[in-house]
């Protein structure tokens, strides 16, 4: 029988995220396959510690660079990967023994060929393990703590202190260093919310009720949502309340042609029709093949035959397209520093930079999108993330360039939500429990 060690794979997993650029969701799944003869809680191991690594990896670098003369910049990115992986056990896992944690990762470094560093790497860990208690974080109050801390970049802490007070920022960064429960749509087109509900618990899935929305549930203890008879037989699909929310907003109606411009991976056009009752035209478009066709897979298997997947760019003008939509949805591409808890490599991999490029990239959007809606028709526009730049902003510009008017939202919101300014809504994961999100409602002057 072969031997697989979890801890291993969960270094090679951490390797590749940094060494290869690539994303954590990925890896992970690919790991996992390929090392499918683990023990399911092996599995739930390697994720954790990935994860958590992940999230707290600015923080893991700050302990490491404080008891290592050699720093982590300088470190073999093999060993980087081991020392990480084991700082993550021996200071966030309790049940994990610090000597364990200790010696599994001297065994890592001379399996790859790293025995002359196996010292090193002992010394540095117990060293750490004997100093937990006593670690020197800078001080409290200033934007250095913040970012070591709740492992954030320190730039981005210092833009949300620019526009938020300090414990709003302290908190929505404890926020975003805790995993989520997974959010699913009820496919009300083939069922209620009280049935599935107890059609997953049955299958010994944990179900509670959605925050804000009725056809909303959180789901918990399930290790491939995918394998659930429930989600093959298209009872429902992924969708957070705050994209839920997005589509409240739209307020599709049945008989109404809808335009979503980036809708990859799918879940507003599959709520707009369930919204519909499958009854309209819903053209959903992304500039990716591979995600058009997980847009319509999605669509055949929960029963929605309203939706046409298409390739298209949305930064490119459509004349065809001109004035012929009653509601045009742009969920633009953004920084994501809302889903900072589902996707924690996004801290590292963003920059000031991107928001500036981003920016442009969105206005763009908005600009070719804005020619799209019939006149008295709505545009609604969202992202995942907490960048003033990316929303507000945005919003200002194109009010101020384009023949539309925001319009009031208070009374569309869900129970517990409040409107910012007039047809916009801010949510935070330490506020309402959801993703970040932003989205504004505009109705294009004229009459239909």
């Amino acid at each position: 029988m072969i031997e697989i060690n979890p801890r291993e794979v969960a270094s090679e997993g951490l390797y590749r995220i940094f060494e290869e650029q690539s994303f954590n969701n990925m890896v992970l799944k690919t790991l996992l396959k390929q090392n499918g003869a683990m023990a399911k809680n092996d599995k739930a191991f390697v994720t954790e510690i990935v994860n958590g690594t992940l999230r707290n990896i600015y923080y893991i670098d700050y302990v490491i660079n404080e008891f290592s003369k050699t720093k982590t910049e300088k470190m073999k990115p093999w060993l980087l990967a081991v020392i990480r992986t084991a700082v993550y056990q021996i200071i966030f896992m309790d049940k994990v023994p610090a000597s364990a944690a200790c010696n599994e990762a001297v065994k890592l470094a001379k399996l790859r060929g790293y025995g002359k560093l196996s010292g090193f790497v002992n010394g540095v860990l117990r060293n750490i393990a004997r100093n937990v208690e006593n670690i020197k974080l800078p001080d409290y109050g200033t934007a250095e703590y913040l970012s070591v801390k709740y492992s954030h970049p320190l730039w981005l802490i210092k833009m949300w202190l620019h526009e938020y007070e300090y414990d709003f920022v302290k908190e929505l960064c404890e926020s975003n260093n805790t995993a989520p429960d997974v959010t699913i749509a009820v496919n009300t087109l083939k069922t209620d919310r009280e049935s599935l509900k107890k059609y997953l618990g049955s299958k010994g899935v944990s179900v509670e009720y959605g925050k804000y929305h009725k056809n909303a549930l959180h789901i918990r203890k399930t290790s491939d949502i995918s394998a659930l008879e429930e989600f093959k037989n298209g009872l429902f699909h992924i969708q957070d309340e705050s994209s839920m929310t997005a589509v409240k907003i739209l307020e599709p109606k049945k008989g109404e042609k809808i335009l979503d411009v980036c809708a990859a991976p799918g879940g507003k056009s599959l709520l707009c029709g369930e919204y519909m009752e499958n009854d309209g035209l819903i053209s959903s478009r992304d500039i990716y093949f591979h995600k058009i066709e997980l847009i319509e897979n999605s669509a055949k298997r929960l029963g929605i035959d309203i939706i046409e997947p298409c390739e298209k760019d949305a930064l490119e003008f459509y004349d065809e397209d001109v004035e012929k939509f009653d509601r045009v949805i742009v969920d633009a591409p953004c920084s994501g520093f809302g889903i900072i808890r589902k996707k924690p490599d996004i801290k590292f991999r963003r920059t000031g930079n991107d928001i500036d490029e981003l920016i442009k990239i969105q206005r763009g959007i908005l600009e070719n999108a804005s020619k799209y809606v019939k006149k008295g028709g709505v545009l609604l526009y969202s992202t995942c993330t907490i960048c003033k730049k990316e929303n507000i902003k945005n919003v200002e510009w194109f009010l101020e360039n384009f023949d539309f008017e925001a319009e009031s939202i208070e009374n569309i919101l869900p129970e517990g939500m409040k409107e910012d300014r007039l047809g916009c809504v801010s949510l935070y994961p330490n506020v309402n429990g959801t993703d970040g999100f932003f989205i504004a409602r505009f109705r294009r002057k004229g009459n239909l």
